[in-house]
C-alpha cells in the first residue's frame, strides 16, 4: 500500500507541467504573443481576423486582398449592376472592420464575411423594389446644386453610403431626360416647390408642368426599375 502511494506522487506533481496544451490555448482569448508567432502572409483567415480585432490594420488589409474579388463576384451575380456592386462591396468591408468584435473564433471567416455580404445584397434588392422615385423627397436635396457629377453631388448631400448610391443613380438617370422634364423634377421634387411657384419661375402653365412631372417621373422610374408616385402638390 505504501509503495502505491509513493508511485502516485510523481504523477500528481507532473500534472501541472502538462496543463497548458495547445488545445487549451485555442479555447482561451488570444494573447498578443500568440498572434505574432506566424508571419502575416502565412496566417489563416481566422488568425488574421483575430489580429484585426486587436487593432492590426495590416492584417485586415490582407483579408481585403484575399476576399475583395470573391465579394464583388458574389454581388455581381446577385445584383447584376456594376455601380451597386462597387458601392456595396466597399460597404461590406467597412462593416466587417466596424463590427470586427462580433466575429467569434474559430468560426470560418468566409462564412461570417459572406453573411454580411448577403444581407447587404438583399437589403439593396429590396430597396430598389421599394421605388427610389417614391422616396426621392426624403433624400434631402433641397438647396443642393444638382448640376455636375452625380457622385460628387451625392457625397455632398449625405454621409449615408446607401443614400449616396441612391441619389447618384437617380441623378445619372435624369441626365437622359428631356430638359423640360428634368427641370420640373428638380424644382418640384428636389426643391419641393408648388406648381404655382414653378409657374411663376418658368412662365409655364401649371397644367403643363403637371404633365411634364408625370411623364418625367414615369421615364425616370422605368430607367431605374422602380414604380412611380407623382407628388401631390398644391397650386
Amino acid at each position: 500500500m505504501e509503495r502505491r502511494a509513493a508511485t502516485a506522487k510523481p504523477a500528481a506533481a507532473a500534472a501541472p507541467a502538462s496543463k497548458p496544451t495547445g488545445k487549451a490555448k485555442s479555447a482561451a482569448a488570444p494573447e498578443p504573443t500568440d498572434l505574432k508567432s506566424v508571419p502575416l502572409g502565412k496566417a489563416s483567415d481566422e488568425e488574421l481576423m483575430r489580429r484585426a480585432q486587436n487593432g492590426d490594420r495590416q492584417a485586415f488589409s490582407l483579408i481585403y486582398e484575399r476576399y475583395s474579388s470573391a465579394v464583388l463576384s458574389y454581388l455581381y451575380r446577385m445584383l447584376g449592376n456594376v455601380e451597386d456592386v462597387e458601392s456595396i462591396g466597399q460597404e461590406v468591408f467597412l462593416r466587417a472592420f466596424r463590427f470586427a468584435p462580433t466575429y467569434r473564433f474559430p468560426e470560418k471567416l468566409s462564412t461570417w464575411l459572406f453573411t454580411i455580404t448577403r444581407n447587404l445584397a438583399i437589403n439593396n434588392a429590396r430597396r430598389r423594389k421599394r421605388s427610389p422615385v417614391r422616396n426621392v423627397t426624403e433624400l434631402n436635396l433641397e438647396g443642393v446644386d444638382v448640376t455636375g457629377d452625380p457622385y460628387q453631388i451625392a457625397t455632398q448631400a449625405t454621409d449615408n453610403v446607401e443614400k449616396q448610391e441612391e441619389i447618384a443613380r437617380i441623378l445619372k438617370a435624369m441626365e437622359d431626360l428631356p430638359t423640360d422634364q428634368k427641370e420640373v423634377i428638380v424644382l418640384g421634387v428636389f426643391q419641393d416647390l408648388s406648381y404655382a411657384q414653378m409657374e411663376a419661375i418658368t412662365g409655364t402653365k401649371a397644367v403643363t408642368l403637371r404633365s411634364r412631372m408625370f411623364h418625367g417621373l414615369r421615364k425616370l422610374a422605368k430607367m431605374i426599375g422602380a414604380e412611380i408616385d407623382v407628388p401631390d402638390k398644391e397650386g
